[in-house]
């Protein structure tokens, strides 16, 4: 069966088209920009093509209840001039195959569950750390959610000794992600983490594997999962 996945993330966009991760008949890269460009790049990817399914994993907060009149649409997403979108419309009007929506994180969680490190696992429980940091949940092979979908890495942690750094988090400045993000470290050391050398490097590792230490363990305590990827 060939399917097609589109994966909308907060600098690019990745489009496949195939019947599994070692069987990707073409893939293809697309700058997340202006979001009709965007969208109007991901439709012309899917456009005519024989596909018995699309799957969709996206940055959020996305609203994910098929009953809600809002159903696809981006939410209070810190991503610019992205709040507010309709995610599904534009490849809608291109495609008669049915499309699931899901966040990054939960699509990534599905993916290692099937095919990768998360095989075998009752509870699984996948976490990213870059731009943002997220976790997706599966029990039984089904997503977790409730009214919308876990936003685990907002949780609040302790302060580590000595760290003072107000966060970047817009909604809750010092959250997990606000401290131990990608852009907290930029923000932290004036550079990105990849760019950081000598003390200021080891301090970073310092920081994020304190912090990811927190959040990990409040995951384990509150979610029970098998196993954390």
């Amino acid at each position: 069966m060939i399917v097609a996945g589109v994966e909308l993330g907060g600098t690019k966009v990745l489009c496949g088209v195939g019947t599994g991760p070692d069987d990707l008949e073409e893939v293809e890269r697309i700058p997340t920009g202006d979001p009709d460009e965007t969208l109007a790049a991901v439709a012309a990817f899917l456009a005519g093509r024989d596909v018995a399914a699309v799957g969709v994993g996206t940055f959020g907060p996305v609203e994910l209840r098929r009953d809600h009149p809002r159903y696809g649409t981006l939410l209070e997403t810190p991503k610019p001039g992205w709040r507010g979108v309709d995610l599904l419309g534009p490849l809608q009007a291109v495609t008669e195959a049915p499309i699931a929506l899901a966040t990054d994180v939960e699509a990534a969680a599905l993916g290692e569950g099937r095919w990768g490190a998360g095989r075998g696992a009752r509870r699984l429980l996948y976490a990213t750390v870059g731009t943002g940091i997220g976790a997706g949940m599966l029990s039984g092979g089904v997503f977790v959610r409730g009214p919308g979908h876990p936003e685990m890495g907002h949780i609040p942690v302790a302060r580590l000794p000595g760290d003072d750094f107000e966060g970047v988090c817009p909604a809750h400045g010092d959250c997990l992600e606000g401290l131990a993000s990608g852009p907290a470290l930029a923000a932290r050391f004036g550079r990105p983490a990849e760019e950081l050398g000598g003390e200021h490097r080891e301090e970073a590792r310092r920081l994020v594997a304190g912090y990811l230490a927190m959040g990990m363990a409040a995951w384990t305590y509150t979610a029970v999962p098998d196993r954390i990827v």
